[in-house]
């Protein structure tokens, strides 16, 4: 993949950070590629992320990437969140303070992808 094709992939996921469903005009126009690069790239990276896209018409079709892969504006893989969840579980054992383990409860809820 060359350098170009890298950033074109960059900006495609920093747009759908937002956790909102864009169409694929509107990536291209973001972008400034065409639709067909947009549509290419979109493929590419669903083998990696979890990224939806919708057929329809202008209010019904478009694409997006699913909330809980995105934290602070940077996409994690499930890899990286499958590390996350088990590193908490691991610390939730060993903690003795409730209220820690409570949040630590919550943060494995809020990762947890099953």
């Amino acid at each position: 993949m060359d350098i170009r094709s890298c950033s074109i992939t960059a900006d495609i996921l920093n747009v759908l950070t937002d956790g909102k469903k864009h169409t694929i005009a509107e990536i291209a126009q973001i972008v400034e590629v065409s639709e067909k690069t947009v549509r290419r790239h979109i493929q590419s990276l669903s083998y990696r992320y979890p990224i939806t896209t919708f057929k329809g018409g202008i209010e019904r079709g478009g694409v997006i990437l699913e909330k809980q892969y995105i934290y602070q504006g940077r996409v994690r893989t499930k890899d990286e969140i499958d590390v996350i969840v088990e590193a908490l579980k691991c610390y939730q054992k060993e903690c003795s303070d409730v209220g820690k383990q409570n949040l630590i409860k919550s943060l494995i809820e809020e990762y947890r992808m099953d």
